[in-house]
Order: C-alpha cells, then sequence, then structure tokens
C-alpha cells in the first residue's frame, strides 16, 4: 500500500529503480528461470562429484585392506616355506574385511561365506607373485635336506642350520635370498554408476603399471569397470623356502 502510493507521488523516482509491480514481477520470473536453468547445468556435476567421492573413499579402504592383507600373506609364507596356498588363503580371508557382514546373528557363517566369495574374486581377478626367492636364488643357495617331519628329502633354501644362523661374512646375496617378499594385485570392483567407469578409464589412461595392465584387460574380458590395487610386502624367512610349492 505505501509502495503503491509512493509510486504514484514519485513515479519517475520509482520508474527508473524498478519498484513498481509490474517490474517486480518480471524480475522474479526472469530470476526464477535463471536458477532453475543453473540448477540444471550444475546438479549433474554435483552428484557425479558427490559419486566420485564414495567411490574413491571406497579404493582407499579396499587399498588399505589389500596392505594389511598382504603383510599376513608374506607372513603366511614365511613360517610354511614360501607355500603358495598359504598365501593366497590368508590374503582372501583379510580382503573378506571388503564385505562386511553385520546384518547377520550367524557371524561365522557370513564370514565364511565372505571369504568364499573373496576366494572365487581372486581366481578371476587377483594374482600374487613371489619376487624374492628368484630361479638364480633358489639354484645358486638351495640344498637337499631331510625334513624329520615329513620323513623325506627336500630341496629348499635353508635358514636353521648354523651357517644360516651366523651368516656373518655371507654375501648380500645369501642374505636376500633368505628374504620372501611378494607382490599382489587385485582388482577392485567399481560398482557406484558413472564414478566407476570414469576412474576405470583414467587409470587406464594415466597408469601403464603392471596391476593397472592386468586390470585392464580383465576388465575388457568380463565387460565390468575394475580399479587395480597393488602392494609389494616382504618378511624374513622362518622356514626353508622350497620352490616345489
Amino acid at each position: 500500500m505505501l509502495l503503491s502510493r509512493l509510486s504514484i507521488a514519485f513515479p519517475a523516482a520509482f520508474s527508473a529503480a524498478g519498484f513498481s509491480f509490474l517490474n517486480c514481477r518480471k524480475t522474479s520470473k526472469k530470476q526464477s528461470g535463471q536458477a532453475c536453468v543453473e540448477l540444471l547445468v550444475v546438479w549433474p556435476v554435483i552428484v557425479a562429484s558427490i559419486f566420485t567421492f564414495v567411490q574413491a573413499l571406497i579404493i582407499w579402504w579396499g587399498q588399505q585392506t589389500l596392505t594389511v592383507a598382504n603383510q599376513y600373506a608374506v607372513r603366511a609364507g614365511s613360517i610354511n616355506h614360501g607355500k603358495n596356498s598359504a598365501m593366497v588363503n590368508t590374503l582372501v580371508a583379510g580382503m573378506a574385511g571388503l564385505e562386511p557382514q553385520l546384518d547377520t546373528d550367524n557371524q561365522m557363517e557370513a564370514a565364511a561365506k565372505s571369504i568364499l566369495n573373496q576366494r572365487l574374486h581372486f581366481a578371476q581377478f587377483g594374482q600374487l607373485n613371489v619376487l624374492s626367492p628368484t630361479q638364480d636364488d633358489f639354484r645358486h643357495f638351495s640344498e637337499r635336506r631331510w625334513d624329520a617331519e615329513e620323513e623325506r628329502d627336500v630341496l629348499e633354501i635353508s635358514v636353521d642350520h648354523y651357517y644360516a644362523r651366523a651368516g656373518d661374512n655371507a654375501t648380500e646375496q645369501w642374505h636376500q635370498a633368505r628374504i620372501l617378499r611378494i607382490e599382489t594385485h587385485w582388482c577392485l570392483p567399481l560398482e557406484i554408476p558413472i564414478a566407476g567407469e570414469f576412474l576405470a578409464a583414467t587409470q587406464h589412461l594415466l597408469s601403464d603399471s603392471k596391476a593397472a595392465t592386468y586390470c585392464a584387460g580383465r576388465s575388457v574380458m568380463y565387460d565390468r569397470p575394475l580399479w587395480a590395487l597393488s602392494n609389494t610386502a616382504q618378511h624374513a624367512l622362518l622356514s626353508g623356502y622350497r620352490k616345489s610349492f
């Protein structure tokens, strides 16, 4: 009411300032339309950013899980003569943490199911390679010994006799041959739409690592986006290393 009276009294001033009711309606409609357009443009970017952030957190969690699981795996190998099955079983048990089963009453059954799922996943999307001891190490430092527990001769890089315990005058290669070092590749499925495809394609373009190349091939084979996780771990051998495993 006051504005209408003032606009009558001072038409030129209010018209110049844009305070008439007609101008207010026009401005409101114009601003509303502009806000709608901006929202349509910005909203997909916001959603994609949120999806990418969440997927990146999942990748980070997967890498931390692999790092811990790989440490346990190399430890299992060091006390089991470098046995591959012991390392793989320990690795997949650690990676079961990627699928926590918290909404079940039978925790043992849920854990067993999760471990089985990761074991099947590793068979298709995982690798565990022994980097050390190498074939040359085994050829130079292995010796035939009697295993009283298994009651048979074995060929191994020994760590439990006098020269292995002393080893003060041994070469650097001699010591390195008694360190178990493994490298693990694990292809993590990217389940979040848009973000998964984007991140998988980005890693494929920017990374030429063995893990990225391996997972890129698996991604094409199984037609699903995968992120390459990789970790290297080592531990001093606590049992003789046997190449036969």
